[in-house]
């Protein structure tokens, strides 16, 4: 049965492709909701992109008839600007219809009450959907984007191992399988002393790898627990060009990453630079609001990963001053930017580069919409790693949730590829007062 689906601002400002994704029915877009857009088009952040890009859909389909009364869509459907229906008559007695969320509202239930087929109002709002459900309106959720993660994903491998198997390993590195496993698998395999070894399949699943030998470690950081071992093994393979990696805070996710980063830059020189990013700002905001410069602007929301590189640098930094070597100049981050092998962006001005043979690390990217987080892993040059890291449990933006969010989208996608290696991180080993807290608080 065909639907009306009223779209509110937040769908067009999330996906400005959401006009297409709504088969053979008609779509209406109220007269607010292009005003709300229109005062979004000058953002530079992905918001000002999303306006800009529904915009340019609407201008082209303008080409095609005349919107207000309706143009059909490829899919089949309809497209509809709505002029009228703003009457205040149908809304709770006092309504102030100068709310762009309230001129919506009566837009939806004054169709509502015309049409014969069902009208839905779609919005990412969750407060939107909670008022349209008090007027008797039918609400939902803009689910396009939205997946649900597959079980295998977090699925921990036990596999038992013979002690010629287990010699044949810490020969050459690797134990062969008889049955291929998926890539990249997280593998626990038992010895006959009931001991474990954290292993990791292979790219092309055909073998157990694991590099991370207990002596070894990434820029003086040891793995502290079995997912840490797998985490870092990921990290520091360069067949496995995408890393996500989950969990709470506290887990490890940023620091491991930045210390694989460090020493495979700084180090062994497989990577002429670690570029570390975060989102740093607001749903609907723009940086170029905040006062002072770029650097300003940027450092109180990159304070995170500035805290875990001091944490990492500073041993590193006194042991240089023991031994009489050069003294490093302001900071030992300060020398690595200088010397181009650290850069600290804005998630905003890496849309449009090109970045090869870099490591590249993505925090917070739980709250990346499904295409901000494909915008950012498309500027991958050759030779370029990227890691994710992020906790989905844990999202601040308004519109995103655990099955909508950047780490969910990648992860359900991009399973079973051979470049792509995901590790779910659960003990909390910041401090024992941070795990206790985390449990009992």
């Amino acid at each position: 049965m065909q639907k009306v689906y009223v779209l509110d601002s937040s769908v067009l400002l999330h996906d400005p492709n959401a006009i297409f994704q709504f088969q053979e029915s008609d779509v209406v877009i109220p007269f607010v909701v292009l005003e709300e857009i229109e005062s979004k088009k000058r953002l530079m952040e992905n918001v000002g992109r999303a306006a800009r890009e529904a915009i340019r859909h609407l201008d082209r389909l303008r080409d095609i008839g005349q919107l207000s009364q309706g143009v059909i869509l490829p899919n089949g459907g309809t497209i509809r600007i709505e002029l009228n229906h703003y009457s205040s008559d149908v809304l709770p007695l006092n309504s102030d219809l100068a709310l762009a969320d309230n001129r919506i509202l009566a837009v939806s239930l004054s169709l509502s009450r015309e049409e014969t087929r069902p009208v839905i109002l779609v919005t990412k709002d969750i407060a939107m959907r909670v008022k349209g459900d008090a007027l008797g309106i039918l609400t939902d959720d803009y689910h396009n984007d939205k997946v649900v993660l597959p079980p295998i994903m977090d699925e921990i491998i036990v596999l038992p191992l013979e002690d010629e198997e287990v010699d044949e390993f810490y020969k050459s590195k690797y134990v062969p399988l008889k049955i291929p496993l998926l890539p990249n698998r997280c593998v626990k395999a038992v010895l006959s002393d009931d001991s474990v070894l954290p292993l990791v399949s292979s790219p092309n699943g055909e073998k157990l790898v694991y590099h991370m030998g207990p002596s070894h470690a990434s820029w003086d950081i040891r793995p502290k627990n079995m997912e840490q071992s797998w985490a870092l093994e990921m990290l520091n393979n360069p067949e496995i060009k995408l890393v996500n990696l989950m969990g709470p805070a506290g887990t490890g996710k940023t620091l491991l990453a930045l210390a694989s980063g460090l020493e495979q830059t700084v180090h062994e020189e497989l990577y002429i630079r670690m570029l570390c990013a975060r989102p740093i700002v607001p749903f609907g905001k723009d940086i170029g609001f905040l006062p002072g410069e770029k650097d300003q602007k940027v450092r109180p929301y990159m304070q995170p990963i500035y805290d875990n590189l001091e944490y990492l640098l500073r041993p590193r930094r006194e042991k240089e001053r023991e031994k009489g070597g050069e003294a490093i100049v302001d900071s030992a981050i300060d020398l690595l930017i200088k010397k181009r092998q650290l850069e600290i962006e804005v998630l905003t001005y890496i849309r449009g580069r090109s970045i090869p043979n870099q490591f590249m690390i993505i925090d917070e990217a739980q709250n990346l919409s499904a295409h901000e987080v494909k915008t950012i892993i498309t500027r991958a040059g050759e030779g370029t790693k990227i890691v994710l890291c992020g906790d989905p449990d844990q999202i601040d933006h308004p519109y995103l949730d655990k099955e909508s969010n950047g780490l969910a989208y990648v992860a359900a996608r991009l399973n079973g590829q051979s470049f792509y290696g995901q590790v779910r991180l659960i003990r909390g080993e910041r401090s024992e007062l941070a795990t206790r807290a985390a449990v009992l608080l």
